[in-house]
């Protein structure tokens, strides 16, 4: 990132370098008028027997002129210093921003590199252990209900955990995106003849607002961030109630939004739902939105939540457009 330095954006633009002569002009104009009223009154100026009026007034008018060009001069370089301290104040604003997300991925990358050696370790004996209890479960001579029962329970347990080492290896993997021009279209329908299988039942409410729109994304990663909004969605909506999948096109971008009927994010946690381990949910690991923001900023993207303005909470992922819109 670069901004320009406080000599480049001190100097005055074009337009404003004019501003001088303009306060001259006027100020002359108005010393013409200020002689011209007095001369009209008759009063004459004389240096013992000549008559020096008009060289009276051309020194005057000569002198306002001179003192308009000054205060065109301190109006310039006053505004030059107002463009000065905005073009500071919008560098700073931006490494501010580039600084929390370079704090952010620092962040991601230590807990990456944790995560990978916990999931290492814990993965091949979570695998052993799900094997025995699934074949003790089929094998025991007791009545088959309740061990049956309880090696269900410690199975998905198991399941869970191994879900959170996947997400864990997620952080530390580093995202190699496969960036092509895609129908955003395409992965939308894709998105959406998953996402009724993955909700298994929940209502989907699809509005197809692309048609032949191309992004440059990578589809398959795109579609695995859309899945796991979906998945979120289903979880924080009441049963019965649909979850929504639409997308837009605004700006340069096209926007794929997931919008549930949940009790919402809270204003003051809004800021933390996309930091590794936050969860409001319980059971939750808090890795899905962060690993989904990562997967959608590596190919180009962004993952965003949208301010509320309903019950329940909208998720937006944004891709570049592959050209620009039509005027």
């Amino acid at each position: 990132m670069s901004t320009p330095s406080s000599a480049t954006a001190a100097e005055p633009a074009p337009a404003s370098r004019n501003q001088r002569w303009w306060f001259a002009l006027a100020a002359f104009a108005l010393g013409a008028a200020y002689t011209t009223a007095v001369t009209a009154l008759g009063v004459e100026f004389r240096l013992g027997a000549r008559d020096v009026t008009l060289a009276v007034a051309f020194a005057f008018e000569a002198a306002f002129a001179g003192f308009g060009f000054l205060l065109g001069r301190a109006a310039e370089a006053r505004a030059a210093e107002r463009r000065t301290a905005e073009t500071e104040r919008a560098g700073m604003e931006r490494l501010a921003v580039v600084q929390s997300r370079l704090a952010q991925a620092e962040k991601l990358a230590a807990v990456g590199q944790l995560a990978s050696a916990i999931a290492h370790e814990v993965r091949n004996p979570l695998a052993i252990v799900r094997s025995t209890l699934q074949n003790l479960a089929e094998s025991s001579p007791l009545p088959p209900d309740e061990p049956r029962r309880t090696c269900r329970l410690v199975i998905e347990e198991i399941d869970r955990l191994s879900r959170v080492t996947a997400s864990l290896g997620g952080l530390a993997r580093p995202v190699r995106p496969r960036v092509v021009e895609a129908e955003a279209a395409e992965i939308a329908a894709r998105t959406a003849w998953l996402g009724r299988r993955l909700l298994e039942g929940r209502p989907l409410r699809v509005d197809e607002g692309l048609a032949a729109t191309a992004v440059r994304a990578d589809p398959d990663l795109a579609c695995q961030v859309l899945l796991g909004l979906l998945a979120n969605a289903g979880e924080a909506s009441p049963r019965g109630e649909p979850v929504a999948l639409d997308w837009r096109v605004e700006g340069r971008e096209a926007v794929f939004r997931v919008a549930d009927r949940g009790p919402g994010v809270p204003a003051e946690l809004r800021e933390r739902v996309f930091e590794p381990f936050f969860t409001t949910k319980p059971g939750g690991s808090g890795l899905g939105l962060a690993v989904a923001r990562q997967l959608a900023e590596a190919q180009g993207g962004r993952l965003e939540l949208e301010p509320a303005s309903s019950p329940g909470a909208v998720f937006a992922l944004r891709l570049p457009l592959a050209a620009p819109p039509p005027s």
